[in-house]
């Protein structure tokens, strides 16, 4: 399987922020990685991606504080990272005090929560790194099925 490097520009696209916005949501997030020599651009797992944009959603559509995100970055990261049912009903049931968050459908009471659905956030990021995992010279090709013929034995060629 051919991968690819995810760097803040596909944040970017996949958040609709602006590198400033993600500086400042990701500052005391996400530990920034050690990088060795010379400076080069930050990598992200889709993984990553999926957990920073759970945050953006949460921030510009929900107007959770960047502090309060900050607070259960990590159990959200958990919480994203393990095997699960694939549920496009999912939602994340989020408390702030005392701060957890868990995994649950739609039948998952909410007192004092917030509840956000994952399902658009799952297709826009599947969707976006499914879209990117070939080159486009590759995914522009567009071969089909094809009939493949046997060569003759040799034998059978100089026969005259």
């Amino acid at each position: 399987m051919i991968s690819r490097i995810l760097t803040i520009t596909d944040l970017c696209r996949v958040t609709g922020y602006t590198r400033y916005q993600l500086r400042g949501l990701l500052d005391g997030v996400l530990p920034e990685k050690p990088s060795k020599g010379a400076r080069v651009a930050r990598e992200f797992t889709p993984h990553e991606i999926l957990v920073i944009a759970t945050m953006s959603d949460l921030e510009t559509r929900l107007g959770i504080k960047r502090g309060h995100i900050a607070l259960i970055s990590k159990r959200l990261s958990q919480v994203l990272s393990g095997p699960r049912l694939v549920d496009r009903q999912a939602r994340l049931v989020i408390t702030f005090s005392p701060a957890s968050v868990s995994y649950g459908s739609i039948g998952v009471p909410a007192d004092d929560a917030v509840v956000l659905s994952l399902g658009p956030i799952f297709e826009r990021v599947d969707r976006y790194v499914a879209e990117g995992a070939l080159p486009a010279t590759q995914a522009q090709l567009n071969f089909g099925p094809a009939s493949v013929a046997r060569p003759r034995a040799r034998s059978q060629l100089h026969r005259g």
